[in-house]
């Protein structure tokens, strides 16, 4: 069948059952995958789930490809196609790229051709599992960014301090307490006592981590709202069962970030060293 690679859409309800038809056929093709549902169960689960609380992006007419994306996680949760090698899952897959700064999705360590695609595309390994599924299958977290995370260098030190002190000074409630100059030789320090990540190029934002007791002692951003901060945190998480912070109480906007990756609140302290009460915040996984 001749596809217009180009012909992607928003699916819609009527599209569940040809979806979920590509589905079943490439379960029924896999010899290492378990059929854990019916192809009945499977195309309920498309209409009464996956189209109703995922964006989902089809190909071709007839359909001949499909992709399900979390938006809110930024996590693919489908991707599949009728025919393989057309170029119908990185056209689909491209234009999630350009939704989402970040990508994430798991994938079966079985799937050869899956992870190569991937690889191809730019993922990366995050961690993997010995089959925390239904299907009770060993498989990889795997993540894109558009925006490249490295570990940081001393000659990074500058920027971030930048990124630090520009933050100070357009935060009403945060008090100058400490010089730029000072903070720039804090950031220097940091670099040679913890690890520390940066995003972008030039950097855009940090994330300075503690390993021995797992505390992140900054997490700063240039841009906020662009997904940095999610894709440092999912690197402080990557094989790491848990993590805390400190962060300082009137920054309800942190506050919420924390929430939303699964922090919890566990203690309060009324003054930290910027004369500001502190959160204590820890996240399991």
């Amino acid at each position: 069948m001749k596809v217009d690679v180009f012909h992607i859409r928003t699916g819609e309800l009527a599209d569940a059952a040809a979806c979920a038809a590509i589905k079943n056929a490439w379960i029924e093709a896999c010899e290492w995958m378990p059929p854990v549902h019916s192809a009945a169960d499977v195309e309920r689960h498309y209409r009464e789930v996956v189209f109703p609380r995922r964006r989902v992006l089809v190909i071709g007419e007839p359909v001949a490809g499909y992709l399900a994306l979390d938006e809110e996680d930024q996590e693919v949760t489908a991707l599949f196609v009728s025919e393989s090698g057309q170029g119908y899952g990185k056209a689909l897959l491209d234009r999630a790229k350009a939704l989402h700064g970040t990508l994430r999705l798991w994938t079966f360590l079985a799937n050869d051709g899956a992870r190569r695609f991937y690889e191809r595309e730019g993922f990366r390994e995050v961690r993997r599992t010995d089959g925390d599924n239904e299907e009770g299958l060993p498989d990889v977290l795997l993540q894109w960014d558009r925006v490249p995370i490295r570990r940081a260098g001393p000659e990074d030190a500058a920027a971030c301090a930048r990124i630090v002190n520009d933050w100070v000074d357009r935060t009403d409630w945060m008090p100058r307490v400490i010089s730029r100059e000072t903070i720039e030789g804090y950031v220097s320090k940091a670099m040679m006592q913890r690890e520390v990540y940066v995003i972008g190029d030039p950097v855009e934002g940090y994330l300075s981590l503690d390993p021995e007791t797992a505390t992140i002692g900054a997490l700063y951003l240039e841009n906020p709202g662009r997904g940095h901060g999610k894709t440092l945190m999912d690197r402080a998480k990557a094989d790491r069962d848990y993590l805390q912070l400190w962060t300082h109480e009137p920054n309800k906007a942190a506050h919420r970030f924390y929430f939303r990756e699964g922090f919890e609140l566990v203690g309060r302290k009324p003054k930290g060293e910027d004369n500001l009460p502190e959160l204590r915040m820890e996240w399991h996984r």
